[in-house]
């Protein structure tokens, strides 16, 4: 008798847990929706969805449900087997609200504030100008089609780095130069760009401006714009703190003027500026837009800081890189070093080239023209080891600059004293050099015979490369490439670009 009642409770109690298993889930699906992001769909009002409760049965006696009449305002519950159906159908058929159409200039305006510090930035009015007419011996050059004067007041951004790009039309370069200068090197991009009767932006680094001076101030000379690059060009200018990363800017345009214009102020005689490496401070920036400063970066590279692109042997490398760039995004504003042989060598076959290739350059001049070019002494300072704060780190990014390696390419050299006034320097007369005077030969009786001299060594000339070659295989990456293809490569992994 005990066995067989305690056999009847548990199936009694098995029964009541299987109603109760159905009958609860059931309750539960009737009062909420499904789980929805966003705001929660308000609930169906209780009087137009009646609750079904189901009756425990058991295996003796089993009633059927009642089913509720149904009003014309009631609806049918759904079945189990369908909950959250008919509120899926319902949400799918909703109309879904539109997104607001995102304006890409006002997008752009503000991605451009945010770096820059500019809260609206200011509106721009460049004005271009035809050249100034000039004497040029070659009359297939390149030359000159546009002059820009560049409004930078409140501050200018462009380039990559700000998604902006100068009003240029199809096939337009704006040639700059940066990290100079450097003597041979640099006079080799000006007789250049002589021949080609064109004109480019140097942005000067000051250490090498006191190194150079003369090399400087015969740029300025040539009507090529002076624009500026720190004092020791380092890489990590933007983590600086700001009082040290400003005296660091200062200090180059300051000692850039001094040299060029014979005067240092406050503001810099041009307000052009270019990172280091291209990086960005928005502490910096705020602190140009009071310069009334326009910071540049590029649109096309010949990444000529790489190895298998540093030598005179590596200019094709350049070449190719630099065409590449231009013409997938016709034209803009070329990157090239006048320190490097690479790009110092191919100057004159890449002018070459774009002019082949229907491409003008454009001159870039600040709105309010510098002050007048300085003459006299200029003192030349090589900066030595002990000069600069530390040895250079190998494949260091950190601790590049300018100085430091300037310092251990000249280590045990001194600078020279310049004692008299730099003439102007014309290009033209390096190309048509004057003819000596015709004079009637002497009678010279002839000279004994004697052992033929060794001939004196002849200096390799320099490649004659004219356009598109193929590119000099690299052995190895250089150090910088081991971690990014370029400094734009490295900017966009760290988001600055």
């Amino acid at each position: 008798m005990r066995r067989s009642f305690g056999r009847t409770g548990s199936a009694l109690l098995f029964g009541v847990a299987i109603a109760g298993s159905v009958t609860l889930p059931a309750a539960f699906a009737q009062d909420a929706g499904p789980l929805m992001l966003g705001q929660p769909r308000a609930l169906a009002p209780q009087a137009t969805q009646p609750r079904l409760v189901e009756q425990p049965t058991t295996p003796s006696a089993a009633k059927p449900a009642v089913k509720p009449k149904l009003t014309a305002s009631a609806t049918p519950a759904p079945k189990p087997g369908n909950l959250g159906k008919t509120d899926a159908k319902k949400t799918a058929k909703a109309p879904k609200p539109e997104k607001p159409k995102v304006d890409a200039s006002a997008a752009r305006a503000a991605k451009l504030a945010a770096m820059t510090g500019q809260t609206t930035p200011p509106q721009h009015h460049h004005v271009f100008e035809a050249p100034k007419p000039g004497a040029c011996a070659n009359p297939n050059a390149i030359g000159v089609s546009r002059v820009m004067k560049v409004d930078t007041h409140g501050g200018f951004y462009v380039g990559t780095t700000y998604h902006t790009r100068l009003p240029l039309e199809p096939k337009e370069v704006v040639l700059t130069f940066d990290d100079g200068p450097m003597a041979g090197r640099t006079d080799r991009v000006l007789k250049a760009l002589d021949e080609e009767c064109t004109k480019a932006t140097f942005f000067i680094v000051g250490q090498m401006a006191k190194a150079y001076p003369e090399t400087l101030r015969k740029t300025a000379a040539a009507g090529h714009t002076i624009a500026y690059h720190t004092m020791t060009h380092p890489l990590n200018l933007a983590k600086m703190p700001l009082d040290r990363a400003q005296g660091n800017v200062r200090d180059g345009w300051q000692t850039v003027d001094q040299i060029v214009y014979g005067q240092a102020g406050d503001k810099p005689a041009t307000p052009f500026f270019r990172y280091p490496g291209l990086f960005n401070s928005r502490a910096l920036n705020e602190w140009f837009n009071g310069l009334d400063m326009g910071v540049w970066t590029i649109d096309a590279a010949g990444n000529d800081w790489l190895k298998g692109h540093l030598t005179i042997a590596d200019g094709p490398n350049v070449m190719n890189e630099a065409l590449k760039e231009i013409e997938a995004r016709q034209g803009g504003i070329l990157l090239l070093h006048d320190i490097k042989d690479s790009s110092s060598s191919i100057v004159a076959p890449l002018l070459k080239e774009l002019h082949a290739r229907g491409y003008r350059i454009v001159h870039i001049v600040p709105m309010t023209p510098p002050p007048k070019l300085a003459s006299g002494p200029v003192k030349a300072e090589m900066p030595t080891v002990a000069s600069t704060a530390a040895p250079l780190p190998e494949r260091s990014v950190d601790n590049f600059d300018a100085a430091r390696q300037l310092a251990q390419q000249n280590e045990g050299r001194t600078g020279k004293t310049s004692s008299a006034p730099l003439p102007a320097y014309d290009g033209r007369v390096a190309l048509t050099p004057p003819r000596p005077a015709a004079v009637a030969p002497a009678v010279v009786a002839p000279p004994p015979l004697a052992a033929p001299a060794k001939a004196a060594p002849q200096p390799t000339p320099e490649p004659e490369t004219t356009g598109s070659i193929a590119p000099r295989a690299a052995k190895e990456e250089g150090w910088f490439s081991s971690s990014a293809s370029s400094f734009r490569g490295l900017g966009g992994a760290l988001g600055l670009w």
